[in-house]
């Protein structure tokens, strides 16, 4: 008899499209609490969507004995799940060193670019991302000065770019679901129990040393604390307020649609629409160009450059610019 968090995990499955019959799914496994509940869900709606599970592990060469303990889980569990289970060892501190990014960044693409390897052209990756994790990135974009989709926290499906492979400069993309992106950490821990499954601690997530652990370790306990259905009630902010985004981006991929003279933007037709709609062309037009998104400055100085009319621009990130000249905006590189 499938569980009632089974239930609620093939609720959002259905309900966001996330499988279809006989995918092939890259689950990002590594042995916590989240993936090890992720492994096993997905092992019990297996039949039902003919799924093909295959596990990933990536050994982040950090911590040791306890990375080596972690992996020995993930094959330990694998094996009993008669799950297809691939490990992958990398220096993530050298990593980050040669791209100059964060341990946390470098680890992160480090994992995608593994599962996006595995997944190939059709395979799907799914990982377990859940509601405090969404509340937590909702709470870290709200002391940046996120906007409207910055509030909408970790989405449950989205789609990562990569090549079709080594040897190719085909770009193609893969879809990242998350099944648990619902389920609290009780509603985890329970099902985890329930099933007699144990799975293994990183040291690290005990740790202040990253800002995502404060929140977590301190700010969504008050929370909880003032409102002990406050992970829930984040969860139907959260649904809200993505709905509320993803009208305004149809609108706005409707305006650059409608707007696009082929020399670029008609910036009258521009300026005709509502201020958010607007800020959202000029910057999903950014993103097609140079895959980067301008800051919130830069979207208000293309606006004054547009009111004005005289040719302009305005350096934005990736090494593009946003050019009004003749009545067009366009994003130059």
């Amino acid at each position: 008899m499938i569980s009632d968090f089974s239930e609620k995990v093939r609720g959002v499955v259905s309900r966001c499209e996330m499988l279809e019959d006989g995918d092939t799914v890259i689950v990002g496994l590594s042995g916590g609490a989240d993936s090890t509940a992720l492994l096993r869900v997905l092992c019990e709606l297996k039949t039902e969507y003919n799924l093909n599970l295959i596990a990933a592990h990536v050994n982040h060469g950090i911590r040791g004995a306890e990375a080596d303990r972690d992996e020995a889980f993930c094959k330990e569990l694998c094996k009993k799940l008669g799950v297809q289970i691939y490990a992958f060892h990398i220096d993530i501190p050298e990593l980050a060193k040669e791209r100059g990014v964060s341990l946390e960044v470098a680890g992160r693409d480090a994992r995608y670019e593994f599962f996006t390897g595995l997944a190939g052209e059709k395979g799907k990756i799914a990982t377990a991302h859940n509601a405090q994790d969404t509340a937590e990135t909702l709470l870290l974009n709200l002391c940046r000065g996120t906007g409207l989709k910055g509030l909408t926290g970790i989405p449950p499906v989205r789609f990562v770019e990569h090549k079709a492979g080594c040897r190719s400069d085909e770009t193609v993309s893969t879809m990242v679901i998350r099944p648990l992106i619902e389920c609290t950490r009780e509603e985890i821990e329970a099902y985890l129990e329930s099933l007699g499954q144990d799975y293994v601690t990183d040291s690290t997530n005990l740790e202040d040393d990253y800002t995502r652990n404060r929140i977590r370790h301190n700010v969504i306990p008050e929370l909880v604390a003032v409102n002990e259905n406050a992970m829930g009630n984040i969860t139907r902010c959260i649904s809200t307020l993505k709905d509320d985004s993803d009208f305004l981006e149809a609108l706005a991929e409707e305006l650059v649609s409608s707007s696009n003279r082929g020399d670029g933007l008609d910036t009258d037709a521009l300026l005709a629409a509502p201020k958010p709609v607007l800020s959202r062309a000029v910057s999903r037009l950014a993103y097609d160009v140079c895959g980067r998104y301008p800051e919130k400055v830069h979207i208000l100085k293309a606006m004054d450059m547009m009111k004005i009319g005289r040719t302009d621009q305005v350096q934005i990130p990736g090494g593009a610019y946003i050019r009004v000249e003749k009545g067009r905006l366009r994003i130059v590189k």
